[in-house]
């Protein structure tokens, strides 16, 4: 036997689960052309194959180039018959040259998600409907609402709209991590300083700086701009995609002394190696580990921090401009929202002045 072997589309997509892999077409071509050829492949422990005529043609060429032909019709089939999780998987690859890693990443994992709890059954209506009433028991509104428009996406682009027709949005109201509050920070602190003192440089940096978990771990040290105490937060690590500049504050600014006799290429966060930064949630789950020990829930976050250090600065007295510009916001409407959310008021005269009855 001379096997050959043709591949439909040659991609592997590794999930959560499993790794998937789409059929492969194999020639079955003894020299002897007085025995018959065929196209077969394995799939669930089972052969299938065709021959559909290749074995009319009594000489090499011709019987081969007739097996060509009939490989290329069978992988055009196997494509319109492709189950729908295979077409799921072969829309995100497609997409993914176009993206940036982050979004990648986060339709990628709403997949891995959905086809986690399909396991394998049919794709169908009825068992869409069972992941979206899964997931509301388990998870927000708001992030219902998001795997609700992230697959619907794909759903409509792979030709099976109807499969989210009936998956209604839910009402929510955004709700951003709460801050911490002054007997919690010594809380988080003191165990930060004794058991993790970079993540604690890093709860640092999003607390006076307002520099988002996932821009931080890009921060090289060259961005840091020590004579006038500014960071810079380029744009091809900015979630605006804009250059903008960050104030280091008087109070954090002694514990950054030590990076500057670090070479300026480094990033400031690393693991073994300086030139290469820390994983996208690296930080984000060692924090979440230890307010887990701490007894803290889900709603604080390391982006609490981020929250945290507005709060402060409003109580502090810091103007709303200055807040916009640190806070990287477009108009002060912006941060009038954002304050809003996180419950703070300037109430202070009415908390003094407020006429007792």
């Amino acid at each position: 036997m001379c096997p050959l072997f043709f591949t439909t589309t040659g991609k592997q997509f590794k999930m959560s689960v499993e790794k998937i892999f789409l059929p492969t077409i194999k020639l079955y071509s003894p020299e002897d052309l007085s025995k018959d050829w065929f196209l077969f492949y394995i799939w669930n422990n089972k052969r299938v194959k065709r021959k559909a005529g290749i074995n009319i043609h009594r000489n090499f060429s011709d019987r081969m180039a007739a097996a060509m032909a009939l490989r290329e019709q069978w992988e055009k089939e196997i494509e319109l018959e492709k189950p729908i999780s295979y077409k799921m998987i072969d829309w995100l690859e497609k997409h993914k040259p176009k993206w940036r890693r982050k979004t990648y990443q986060g339709m990628k994992s709403k997949v891995d998600c959905f086809l986690r709890f399909v396991n394998r059954k049919r794709i169908d209506e009825k068992i869409v409907s069972e992941f979206f009433v899964d997931l509301i028991s388990r998870r927000h509104a708001t992030t219902h609402n998001c795997y609700r428009r992230h697959l619907g996406r794909i759903f409509r682009e792979i030709g099976h709209g109807e499969l989210i027709e009936k998956i209604d949005k839910i009402k929510s109201n955004s709700t951003p991590a709460k801050y911490f509050q002054r007997h919690q920070i010594i809380r988080i602190k003191n165990r930060l300083i004794e058991q993790d003192y970079q993540l604690w440089m890093f709860c640092q940096f999003v607390y006076y700086c307002f520099i988002r978990p996932g821009e931080l771990r890009m921060v090289r040290v060259g961005d840091i701009h020590f004579d006038e105490w500014k960071i810079c937060v380029r744009a091809e690590i900015s979630k605006n995609k804009k250059q903008q500049y960050v104030t280091i504050p008087f109070a954090f600014r002694f514990e950054l002394e030590n990076l500057k006799s670090r070479s300026p290429n480094e990033y400031i966060f690393f693991n073994l190696d300086a030139t290469k930064p820390v994983g996208m949630n690296y930080m984000t789950r060692r924090f979440r580990k230890i307010i887990n020990e701490l007894g803290f829930g889900l709603e604080y976050q390391m982006y609490s921090w981020k929250h945290t250090g507005a709060v402060a600065a409003v109580r502090a007295g810091v103007g709303l401009k200055e807040l916009q510009i640190q806070l990287r916001h477009h108009s002060l409407d912006e941060v009038n929202k954002y304050l809003r959310q996180l419950g703070v008021w300037d109430l202070a005269n009415l908390e003094e002045r407020f006429p007792a009855i």
